[in-house]
């Protein structure tokens, strides 16, 4: 039976990050992925320039998006326009994610695709992990376990089937449209208006030669979805043809768990979707990092990784409930939602933002703040 220090399920970038890392201190360590890569994955693929922190790696240009994003345009439920200089990584997670899945091969991690997780159980002081590649079934034993394998993760259904639904509420939803319109190409439009985006600020942006509009909805998404397309062709007279709609949902419910023992759960599996940032690759990466600094402690003084992975992750754990309970508030209601976004509040909120920006170059990576604040 083949063995390793450290098995990571998902070849995302909190299960590639981890793999990388793990390797990089002397663990062996296996990284698979289900799908065959490069693979799509519904998802923004835009982060803030502290992103590359995280990663620990400078982005190879051939690896972004031919358009820069270097501002930010936040529309408020009445209409008005802030604007905002920002550097904005964009690049295609299919792309992105396999150059994270090389690094981790170049630092030494085994990294097997098309390669899906049936079953693990524990089996002494390690974790007998059962794996599918074609119609092929073997185990691996694995020392410590990492399941950074998505909101429906079958690792975290296994340790916890109650944080799931039956059925997904809602979700959120890209239109990839080829086509021109008053936009800037280098810009993020956030879009902070109600009737097209109840849950969080709605988003359009330039990928390549084509335009990515989206919203999140829990209830109609479709629906919402449709609304926003046609207030965007109304508003920036944008005429064009929806290539391709994609989107995602998950019956996920059970709000933040980092997993149990040897087990440890990091990225969406662990529920660190920020839906008041509307992001979640920055919680990702941040999480593998912590994940293999708890592995490296618990080597150190014998015990189990899980609590020196929730003391490690207890600042980002309590930053998420202080924005839900945020998010809650400023969605609450039309009036709620203005009321936040009004111009001495925007002008407050640009100033944190900048200086965060600012102390985000100089911080180490495991004290960044993550944005947008």
């Amino acid at each position: 039976m083949e063995e390793y220090d450290v098995v990571a399920v998902g070849g995302g970038i909190a299960g590639s990050i981890a793999a990388r890392l793990a390797a990089e201190n002397g663990l062996t360590s296996l990284l698979i992925e289900r799908a065959k890569t490069p693979r799509d994955k519904p998802c923004s693929g835009i982060q803030f320039a502290y992103f590359e922190k995280l990663v620990g790696r400078s982005i190879p240009k051939e690896k972004l998006c031919a358009n820069e994003i270097h501002s930010m345009n936040i529309i408020t439920p009445d209409g008005r326009t802030f604007k905002g200089r920002m550097k904005v990584l964009n690049f295609w997670r299919s792309t992105f994610d396999r150059w994270l899945n090389d690094l981790a091969v170049e630092e030494g991690a085994v990294f097997q695709d098309e390669t899906r997780m049936i079953d693990f159980e524990h089996a002494g002081d390690g974790i007998r992990v059962r794996l599918q590649t074609g119609t092929d079934s073997r185990e691996v034993l694995a020392r410590y376990l990492i399941a950074a394998d998505g909101m429906s993760s079958r690792i975290r259904k296994t340790l916890h089937p109650d944080d799931y639904m039956q059925k997904a509420p809602g979700g959120a939803m890209n239109y990839y449209c080829s086509g021109e319109g008053a936009l800037d190409p280098n810009a993020l439009y956030m879009v902070n208006i109600k009737e097209y985006a109840p849950v969080m600020f709605a988003w359009i942006y330039k990928k390549d030669d084509l335009w990515v509009i989206g919203t999140g909805a829990e209830h109609d998404l479709k629906g919402h979805a449709e609304r926003f397309y046609d207030y965007v062709c109304r508003r920036y007279s944008f005429t064009g043809e929806v290539v391709c709609r994609e989107g995602y949902a998950s019956p996920l419910k059970g709000g933040v768990y980092l997993g149990e023992g040897n087990i440890l759960l990091c990225g969406d599996a662990a529920g660190l979707l920020d839906a008041y940032r509307g992001v979640a690759m920055d919680n990702a990466a941040l999480s593998a990092r912590f994940a293999v600094q708890a592995i490296l402690d618990a080597e150190k003084v014998g015990t189990k990784a899980i609590p020196h992975y929730a003391k490690k992750m207890g600042r980002l754990k309590r930053q998420m409930e202080v924005n839900e309970e945020k998010r809650k508030a400023k969605f609450a209601s039309d009036r709620t939602l203005a009321a936040s976004m009004a111009p001495y509040q925007m002008l407050k909120a640009g100033v944190r933002m900048m200086t965060a920006n600012l102390a985000n170059k100089f911080l180490p990576s495991e004290r960044v703040m993550t944005l947008p604040l």
